[in-house]
């Protein structure tokens, strides 16, 4: 199991101020609800940590991953694929639709505690590799079927009033959990070598060489930052709008051979099997998320 914490860049920082952002200016238009009911107090109530209501919600993501590399992983004793720091396999896993099963608890406080499943789903790798003498244009592709398990708290601010019948409350959140993950399919290609007659040769019917690397499987410490807002549609329903920042560490393939496909003068194909170390990623996303809550 690989686990890390990373440090986050600008960008997550960034989408969350805009957020922020966004939901002042809403705020700045509105005064909050039950306002003129507090400044009749001499003291402001308590919050009512004994009152809980449970929730269910279903929720459709659209996750962007960042763009990363492909590199050597841990040593266990055998060849690495790429063999320096100067060599990888640059690229990025497909932006795709992900579906979010929520169950969770509220209380009057404005805290939230829920547990979030995101279902298995499928990403694609395009990718391009750096290897010497075999071209600018080294394509590769994979296939990433993952799932998380994620539990995660949530602060709900005070409700704003943004004109008449119409209210929002924004939240921030953090979490943590677990992602399952298996990368399988991965293949590099070397269609353009700079010596076409070289050992990168095509085939007798144009076939392009490859190098095809094991499938990988395992689970990742996975955590999560939330900046969102909900707003009331009808009764005991909410309607959840929210950006996300996951970081899901380090995945990649496991410790196995690849297997070398070249093609000599003669035309003959040659499969070439070397056992090799593991090879990683990074995964993280940038995710825009919309979701109906069922109070119960």
């Amino acid at each position: 199991m690989s686990i890390r914490l990373r440090g986050m860049g600008s960008g997550p920082f960034t989408a969350v101020l805009l957020i922020l952002v966004a939901l002042s200016s809403l705020i700045a238009h509105g005064q909050p609800s039950g306002a003129s009911d507090e400044s009749r107090r001499s003291t402001p109530a308590e919050p009512d940590f004994t009152s809980f209501t449970p929730y269910l919600g279903v929720g459709m993501a659209v996750a962007r991953p960042e763009r990363t590399r492909y590199v050597d992983g841990g040593d266990s004793g055998h060849a690495g694929l790429y063999g320096n720091e100067d060599s990888f396999d640059a690229g990025a896993f497909d932006t795709g639709l992900k579906l979010d099963l929520v169950a969770g608890v509220r209380s009057r406080s404005g805290l939230r505690a829920q547990v979030e499943v995101r279902l298995p789903s499928e990403s694609d790798w395009r990718g391009n590799t750096n290897y010497g003498n075999a071209g600018q244009h080294q394509p590769s592709e994979a296939t990433l079927d993952a799932r998380q398990f994620i539990v995660a708290g949530f602060y709900d601010f005070r409700r704003w009033t943004l004109g008449p019948g119409r209210a929002a409350r924004p939240y921030l959140g953090v979490g943590a959990g677990i992602s399952d993950y298996r990368v399988s399919g991965y293949v590099q290609r070397f269609p353009d070598p700079d010596d076409p007659a070289g050992y990168l040769r095509r085939g007798p019917g144009g076939e392009i060489p490859f190098t095809a690397i094991p499938d990988g499987t395992g689970r990742t410490f996975t955590w999560v930052l939330a900046a969102g807002i909900s707003v009331p549609i009808l009764k005991d329903v909410l309607l959840d709008l929210s950006y996300r920042y996951t970081d899901a560490g380090e995945i990649g393939t496991d410790v196995g051979d690849i297997t070398i496909v070249r093609y000599r003068r003669d035309g003959t194909r040659r499969d070439i099997p070397v056992l090799i170390n593991e090879t990683t990623v990074d995964y993280q996303t940038h995710t825009m998320l919309i979701s109906l809550r069922f109070e119960l």
